[in-house]
């Protein structure tokens, strides 16, 4: 399985706009240009519902996007699943 980028994942969300808009209706504030960030820095997982309610991308493609964002990879940031 290949790892979806950031980038990707916020454009099959609708873009920057769309989140920043789901957040604020969700009763959040994000701002579109904290979205563009998420590429260097990952989605913060307060964040992520949003993004699974707007895409077909789960918790699982989240965490990974999100390790090689921060150029980490899955099987150092969580050894024990890597052993699984």
């Amino acid at each position: 399985m290949s790892t979806i980028s950031i980038r990707q994942i916020i454009k099959d969300a609708g873009g920057a706009e769309a989140i920043s808009k789901a957040a604020t209706e969700a009763g959040g504030d994000l701002s579109k240009d904290a979205v563009y960030k998420w590429a260097k820095t990952g989605i913060p997982d307060r964040h992520w519902p949003i993004i699974i309610a707007l895409t077909d991308h789960g918790p699982v493609a989240l965490y990974a996007a999100n390790c090689a964002a921060r150029g980490v990879s899955v099987a150092a940031a969580c050894p024990m699943e890597a052993a699984e």
